[in-house]
């Protein structure tokens, strides 16, 4: 079952996304230095930007950005981008591997404005924080790293946290998911809407 056809009927999936690649970049260069290697994005803080493969590049501050891997997975961009940086360079960027430091769940479902309403004080319905909007703040007490994402008509909001805490935080959402029929469910179908959209698209 795709998340897609779970939300519509109501309820919130939560899917752990950790084991898929993320990289960090950090300095007053990391822009063009970004630009420079093909990605996609612009100097606007707390604004996200699709990749041609499907990954997100995350632009937190001028000086900071994050990138996310397609949901299939495919890391070798990324690999290329760390291995390819070079101190002598000069760019006034540098590498920050953000697999160990920061979980990454994706949750999704129409009701995730009213189930985020509990864990943080940012109004999170669809005229108010529109599709790869970044909010960098407060979820159930923990830093978190919110971006939404859609996946087609299903709303989708990335979070990052610390991973020390990823047991807690996940426990956090499903307790407020919980009245909307909140669930654990698996990369795959994630995956499956992904390609759902992707097919409509074709």
């Amino acid at each position: 079952e795709s998340v897609g056809r779970a939300a519509a009927r109501g309820g919130i999936g939560i899917a752990d996304l950790s084991p898929l690649p993320r990289l960090g970049f950090k300095g007053r260069g990391t822009i063009p230095a970004m630009q420079a290697r093909g990605i996609t994005l612009e100097a606007t803080p707390n604004r996200a930007f699709r990749q041609p493969d499907g990954g997100l590049c995350l632009v937190l501050a001028p000086g900071e950005v994050i990138l996310l891997s397609n949901l299939a997975g495919d890391g070798e961009r990324l690999a290329q981008l760390e291995r390819g940086w070079r101190i002598e360079d000069e760019e006034r960027t540098y590498p920050l591997s953000r697999r160990d430091s920061h979980a990454w769940l994706a949750v999704a479902g129409e009701a995730l404005p009213e189930m985020f309403a509990k864990l943080c004080a940012i109004d999170l319905r669809r005229d108010k924080f529109a599709d790869l909007a970044i909010a960098q703040t407060s979820i159930a007490k923990m830093s978190a790293i919110l971006t939404r994402a859609d996946i087609g008509t299903t709303p989708v909001f990335h979070l990052l946290v610390d991973s020390a805490a990823a047991l807690y935080f996940c426990d956090c959402l499903l307790d407020a998911a919980d009245e909307f029929g909140g669930r654990i469910v698996g990369l795959k179908a994630l995956q499956k809407s992904k390609a759902n959209e992707e097919d409509q698209h074709a």
